[in-house]
Order: C-alpha cells, then structure tokens, then sequence
C-alpha cells in the first residue's frame, strides 16, 4: 500500500509538473504574440505618422504665397531657373506621376497642341517629374513633346511645393497644376485626383490669371 501511494504521489507530481510547463508555455507564448504584435502596431502608426507629418495626413495642400525659386536640369541637359521669367512671363507648372503614367503624358500632350493660347497669355508650360532625364527623355520623345520637361530627382522642388504625400504614390507627385505670375507668385495650386484635368479647363483659367482674375 505504501508503495502505491507513493507511486500516485510520484505520479501526481509529474502530471503537475507537465500541466505547469504546459501553461507556462501558453503564456510564454502569449507573451511572445503581445510583444509581436505591439511591434507591429508601433511601425504601422509610425509609417501613418510619417506620411501624415510628409503631407496633411495624405490629403493635398495648395501652396500659397511667393513661388520658391528652383533650378532643374531638363531632359535636354540644359537647366531651367524659375526665376528666369520673373518680370517677364507667367509659368504653368505641370507637377505629375511621370515615367509609366500615361495619363499624365497625354495631358500634357494636349496642352502642347493649345500652345497657342498659352503663348497669347503670357505662359509658358513646364512639365515637372521626378525620373531621371534618361528615364524620361525617351518618352518625351514618343508623346511628341517640346515644352520644358523637368527633373527633379532628389524630390527636393516637388516637396517645396507641397507635391509629396499624398496620391497613388507617396515619393511622388500627383496630377497637380501650378500658375505662377511673372511677378513670381502663386497664384493658383490645384490636384486632379481622377489624373484627368479639362484641356479647356486649364486653358481658361490661364486665361483668367493673366487677365488678372
């Protein structure tokens, strides 16, 4: 009989044993899945954060007030100065997603064939885009373009002027127009999410700036 009873006292302490590690590795674990996911947690409000902080929580924010000058290197490897034009022409700035956007190469495309009205007003249009000139330079020659096309690698232009954040994609910019008045002032900033902006539209309203409207 002692011998049994110890036997079931050696017994129920091993199946105490087992059910303690058993729970402590329940908990380990649960520990372990907390910890992960707060990490998790953390980054994802950090990345939140970062784009929000980069542009208005991702929602675009016209740009007011004098134009910053800039000097950009165009596809054609001669640099343009925004300054340049000061006290003589108005400047459209074409802000856009670039390499691989279609839309954006047919709008300004369309532009171009109205270079008329935009002479007539005083304007000259400026295509700007993140890619690199060699990138670029060959669809430029595809869509048939001679208006300035600008790069503007390292972003530093498109964040002065409020182009990065938001959009399809966070390190570039949208769909967005910019009148600058040869006074060097902004005068008009707009975003077209749908990537499409009216030809008339813009043509009329550059009309309208430089009449003084």
């Amino acid at each position: 009989m002692a011998n049994s009873s110890a036997g079931a006292t050696r017994h129920n302490s091993q199946r105490l044993r087992v059910q303690r590690r058993r729970r402590g590795s329940v908990a380990g674990m649960i520990t372990f899945l907390a910890i992960t996911g707060s990490f998790v947690l953390v980054a994802a409000f950090l990345v939140i954060l970062s784009r929000g902080n980069a542009h208005d929580d991702g929602k675009a924010t016209p740009l007011t007030g004098v134009a910053p000058d800039f000097t950009l290197p165009s596809v054609n490897g001669e640099p343009m100065t925004l300054s340049s034009y000061k006290g003589q022409r108005n400047v459209l700035l074409y802000f856009n997603e670039g390499y691989g956007c279609a839309p954006c190469w047919k709008q300004a495309q369309d532009i171009e064939t109205r270079s008329a009205e935009l002479q007539a007003a005083n304007t000259e249009f400026v295509n700007i885009m993140v890619d690199p000139p060699d990138l670029i330079k060959g669809e430029v020659t595809r869509w048939n373009l001679t208006m300035p096309v600008l790069s503007d690698t390292d972003r530093t232009v498109s964040e002065q002027y409020n182009m990065l954040g938001f959009g399809m994609h966070a390190d570039k910019p949208n769909h967005t127009f910019v009148f600058v008045d040869e006074a060097g002032d902004i005068r008009w900033w707009q975003d077209y999410p749908s990537m499409r902006a009216a030809t008339d539209d813009i043509v009329e309203k550059v009309q309208e700036l430089n009449a003084g409207g």
